[in-house]
């Protein structure tokens, strides 16, 4: 049996969606005896050489022809109508090109195809739509976002649905062959089916997966927590202002805790919480190497997750499953209707939307509670098991007849 996984890239593993596809495909390389891979060249040779078994094929990052890059230049609005009416810029009109011309030679030899993307784009998704594949052939779709951004919920939403249309026209060619199609999040499945005809029986929820969740060794030595911590790890975009939880925290003198922030910052964020930069609070307002993140959380008595303050949120953050697999009480500020607190359910201590204030000095007041810290870790370590390596294994082998 040969498979196939073709991924929008995986070249850039600080971004949330190449960690998950590639925790994904170093789950599938050890399930599958026989595994192709086809991506973008900007892959690093350390991550190839780690997949015993698999073969690789790259197709080009960088990729715009001359002609292409004089209309860039110089004939703005040829490359505008272009866009719209194609659904593509000229960068994911190549990649899609150089996915269908492999697929129109290679694809008859894969029994299963699974196509993941990083949100962006979807030219894995979007290439199939003009193949002809075996009527054996399982093709399954990975969706990690919506797509494109005018489908996005508030605060995130940007686009022109107008202008859009045709992005919209391609995607949906795309779930009418697909054989199957993977959200992470049951959130996602109910906010595509806003914008795109969806037959259900073909969709199967399974949540991301992070397979870099272990703490490296050299930390286990480490002496035992000393200072209550607080910790927040990853990117704080402008829909994630925690200006209104830093406030609570600093009237909270009594709390004898420390709050950490560690990765970029959206300067309209920064802008707003600098000030609160004392010796209880840490800002480090830089990228930070994912592994080290995980040394990071170890090291917390909390980890603080931060979503938007939006009505509706439908993503599964990369960080919540982190974060889980941490087995570390968690703070967590987020919409009543989002993904985390489906899962975490309504029984969770340590929830609030992002900017209410009464329930996250009632957090506060409860951080040091042992029957609180305790109620929320057994609801914790009951979604380990979901967020597990083995799950996603046993999922991924139901629909793909693997043993």
């Amino acid at each position: 049996m040969k498979n196939l996984v073709i991924i929008e890239e995986i070249g850039d593993l600080t971004v949330s969606a190449s960690i998950a596809n590639w925790s994904l495909l170093d789950i599938l390389n050890k399930r599958f005896n026989d595994l192709d891979v086809l991506t973008l060249d900007n892959i690093s040779d350390k991550y190839v050489h780690k997949l015993n078994g698999c073969n690789f094929y790259l197709h080009k990052k960088d990729n715009l022809s001359n002609i292409q890059i004089l209309i860039s230049k110089r004939f703005k609005i040829i490359q505008t109508i272009f866009q719209i009416l194609i659904g593509n810029n000229f960068e994911h009109y190549n990649r899609i090109k150089n996915i269908r011309k492999f697929l129109n030679i290679n694809n008859h030899k894969y029994n299963n195809i699974i196509l993941l993307s990083g949100g962006m784009g979807f030219t894995p998704h979007q290439a199939i739509s003009r193949i002809s594949f075996k009527k054996e052939t399982k093709v399954i779709g990975v969706y990690h976002d919506p797509y494109p951004s005018s489908t996005y919920p508030e605060p995130y939403k940007g686009g022109n649905k107008y202008l859009e249309y045709f992005k919209k026209r391609n995607l949906q060619k795309t779930l009418n062959k697909l054989s199957l199609i993977i959200f992470p999040s049951q959130k996602l499945h109910d906010w595509y089916k806003r914008d795109y005809k969806i037959i259900d029986t073909k969709v199967f929820i399974i949540p991301h997966s992070v397979k870099f969740n272990k703490i490296n060794k050299s930390t286990n030595n480490k002496k035992p927590i000393v200072n209550f911590k607080i910790t927040h790890t990853g990117s704080l975009l402008e829909p994630r202002n925690p200006k209104t939880f830093l406030e609570v925290f600093d009237g909270f003198k009594k709390l004898r805790a420390n709050l950490e922030f560690y990765g970029p910052i959206h300067k309209n964020i920064y802008e707003d919480i600098k000030t609160f930069k004392s010796d209880e609070i840490l800002i480090v307002n830089k990228r930070i190497p994912y592994t080290s993140t995980l040394d990071i959380q170890r090291d917390a008595s909390f980890l603080l997750l931060i979503e938007s303050g939006a009505e509706f949120s439908p993503f599964l953050p990369t960080k919540f499953v982190d974060y889980i697999n941490s087995g570390k009480p968690i703070i967590v500020l987020s919409p009543k209707k989002s993904e985390v607190s489906r899962l975490l359910g309504v029984d969770y201590p340590f929830i609030a939307t992002l900017n209410d204030k009464i329930r996250i000095s009632t957090i506060f007041e409860n951080i040091y509670n042992p029957l609180m810290i305790e109620k929320a870790l057994k609801i914790i370590n009951c979604l380990k098991d979901y967020f597990s390596e083995d799950y996603i294994n046993t999922q991924y082998s139901k629909f793909l007849n693997l043993k």
